[in-house]
């Protein structure tokens, strides 16, 4: 029963869900930071649709022998280069200082997620990293009760991730700390 309760916590929380999520609160609630419905789906397509589409890439491409580390490595490949479109797009487009922090942000994790896991060779927490970026940027706009929430969602990750095995608690504080690390950083 738990490991079925930790898949279904794993599934409905990935990543480019989530950030999509965000999206559409900020959208709803503070549309004039945000910005327009043309740039919100061009940044859910970055966001959201290209980081999806590792999962069944990684599918069709899978060699006999492949495992979650190859699932993981296509989904750093297409995560890196959704989000440097997406902030470069920002820029070109001139979006809003929220919407490009959140770009920026975005593309810095990763950026620097990819240094610490191949350059260093120290396993940090992709899944962690992006699920903290949603919850900081809901909590920094709306606060109070929001920021408790997003505090139990990640607490509820992390058992899931921990559980499954997938990652250790060492592996996803680091990722978080990548996240928040970065989130400090405004444009």
């Amino acid at each position: 029963m738990k490991e079925k309760t930790a898949r279904i916590i794993r599934i409905i929380t990935i990543p480019p869900i989530e950030a999509m999520v965000m999206l559409l609160i900020l959208y709803g609630f503070r549309k004039t930071e945000f910005g327009n419905a043309k740039n919100l789906l061009v940044v859910i397509t970055f966001l959201t649709i290209i980081p999806l589409c590792a999962y069944p890439i990684s599918s069709i491409i899978k060699k006999k022998g492949d495992t979650r580390e190859s699932q993981r490595n296509m989904a750093f490949i297409f995560n890196f280069a959704a989000y440097l479109l997406a902030m470069l797009t920002g820029y070109y487009m001139g979006y809003s200082p929220m919407l490009q922090w959140i770009l920026n942000d975005y593309f810095l994790s990763v950026l620097v997620l990819t240094i610490v896991n191949k350059g260093f060779k120290i396993r940090a927490s992709g899944h962690a990293c992006s699920c903290t970026l949603p919850y900081l940027f809901l909590s920094y706009y709306f606060g109070g009760y929001v920021a408790g929430i997003c505090v139990l969602f990640y607490l509820v990750e992390l058992w899931a991730s921990v559980e499954l095995k997938r990652h250790t608690r060492k592996e996803f504080f680091l990722g978080s700390i990548v996240a928040c690390l970065v989130f400090m950083i405004r444009p």
